[in-house]
Parts: structure tokens; sequence; C-alpha cells
């Protein structure tokens, strides 16, 4: 049986991940056998995790977190396997944060005795994952990118201290009180597709955020592409009319929602920084270049 590396970060979902470990430890190693552990402090601390482990042959990494989680071990394995493409390692993961959403877009059970089930008998599976550079940084992304009002949300939700299921709903409802549309240009694939004011533009590997709204319902994780959803300046009743939709992804017929598909999306503000959403992680940048990396992760499905 392929060695596995499983990464846990007990503090996601303000420590509700490291009580899901405690519960189901025991099952990883009964169902996926050669089995090592390394409990996270930092993700300062995954690349040289991942570095050893890989050194001892392990092809298999497995995270137990939440989305911020996916995004970070997702970085480290992604700087490993492009110095090493003939040697890939595969990813998977146990989902145990807040949102999980990736896993609830991608199908995956929540329920971490199913999801240990599952990876027990997944074979990897190649997926698209997105690429940023904003500003002076960049970062890869698994599920989705963003910059508007999604980062205002999350900076919300990061400052609820003990996350409930209604903490997004609630933290989407306070920052469309308050959150001000800013102007921005869109280029995708070169072509200039939206300049005005914006709530939001997503650009979406995946399906959903912000714990279980489908911003991107027609998106594919294999389809070699990004589907783009802005969202222009409305009045503010209307948003907080229309945020019902998007749980149910039935928002892309609105006539304030801009839909499309590119490989390369490209976003300016006016000069001033726009808040960013990368994975739930909280960033910000003047110009984003958003760049789709296609079947470029062994997935375990």
């Amino acid at each position: 049986m392929t060695s596995t590396l499983v990464i846990v970060n007990p503090y996601a979902a303000g420590g509700r991940a490291g009580k899901i470990w405690a519960e189901h430890e025991a099952e990883v190693f009964n169902r996926l056998g050669d089995v090592t552990v390394t409990v996270t402090h930092h993700v300062r601390d995954l690349p040289d995790a991942l570095a050893e482990a890989t050194d001892a042959g392990t092809r298999r990494i497995i995270s137990v977190g939440g989305d911020g989680t996916n995004h970070a071990v997702l970085n480290a394995l992604m700087t490993h396997n492009i110095a090493t493409p003939d040697d890939p390692v595969s990813y998977g993961i146990i989902p145990a944060g807040t949102g999980r959403d990736f896993a609830r877009g991608s199908g995956f059970s929540l329920d971490p005795s199913e999801a240990i089930l599952r990876l027990a008998d997944a074979m990897p599976r190649m997926i698209d994952v997105g690429h940023v550079v904003y500003d002076d940084q960049s970062a890869y992304f698994l599920n989705i990118a963003s910059a508007g009002i999604s980062n205002d949300v999350v900076q919300r939700v990061e400052a609820a201290g003990d996350r409930q299921p209604w903490t997004f709903l609630v933290a989407a409802v306070q920052s469309l009180l308050h959150y001000h549309p800013e102007p921005v240009k869109i280029w995708l694939d070169g072509e200039l597709f939206y300049d005005n004011d914006a709530y939001l533009v997503a650009v979406a590997n995946g399906t959903t955020f912000g714990y279980g709204m489908r911003v991107a319902p027609d998106a594919k994780v294999d389809d070699g592409w990004f589907d783009v959803i802005v969202v222009e300046a409305m009045p503010r009743w209307q948003i907080l009319m229309s945020l019902q939709l998007i749980y149910r992804g039935a928002h892309m017929d609105h006539p304030r929602v801009h839909v499309g598909r590119a490989r390369e999306v490209r976003v300016e503000s006016d000069g001033r920084a726009l808040g960013m959403d990368l994975d739930g992680e909280p960033a910000e940048a003047r110009k984003m270049l958003f760049k789709l990396q296609p079947q470029t992760l062994q997935m375990l499905w």
C-alpha cells in the first residue's frame, strides 16, 4: 500500500478540526495503512514536512482541515510537483474546517468517516489548479479566488471567533449593509470584459464558497476553464434581496450578473487596493493576473 502523509491543522474551524482528528485518528490508521502524521502549527512548516515525507517515498498527501488548510497544503505541494514533474504527489482531503466548500462543491461527503472510506479506495484524478499573481506576490488556488466584498466577508468570519453554521450568512449580510462596490477593469483572455463598479469578481475553478454559496454552479475542476462571475453595483436593497439566489446557484440570469469563461483573467483597480479571498485566505492587490493550470494536480477522488 502507498505510504501516506496526513497533515492535520488542529486549529481549523476554531479547533473543530483537532477534535475531529482525535475522534477519527484510529480510522485513518486502520483504513489507510502506512500513515505518517504531521500536526502543523504554521504554514511555514509545510514545505519541510512535505520534503521530508517525499524523500522517504511518500506519494499521497491528505489534509485534515478546511479550505484555508487546502490552500496552504496545495501551495507547498505544487511547489514540490513543479520541481519534480516526473514524480508527482497525489492530494486528498478529510473536510474538517468551517466552510469545507471545495469538498461540498465536489460532491464529497462532509462526514469524516465517509471521507476516510472514500480515500482508502480513491484513485488519482487529474484536475485543474488556478494560479494568481497579485502585485508582487503569487499563489495557487484549488477552489475559488475572488476580489471585492468576499474579502470583507472573510475578515468578518475570522473576527467572529466561535464559528457556527450561520456565521458566514451573518457576515455576508453585514458586509452587504456596509460594503461599497469598487471600480474594476476585467479582461478575459486579453479582451475587455467589464469596466465598472462591482461588488464581486469571482474566478472559479470549483463551484462553491462562503459556506454553501454556489457562486459558479457550472464550474468544473477538470474542464480547462475558469468560470468568471461579476456582480455589478446595484441598490443595496436589491442585492440583499438577491442574496438567497446564490445559495441555489440561481443568480446566473440576473441582469446585474455577468458570466464569462477564460483561461487567463486580468483584474485591475483604479489604483486602490482591492480586497481578495484566495480559497478563504484574505489578501489584497491593485493588479491581479489569474492563469489556469490545466490537468496539473493528481486529486484523490
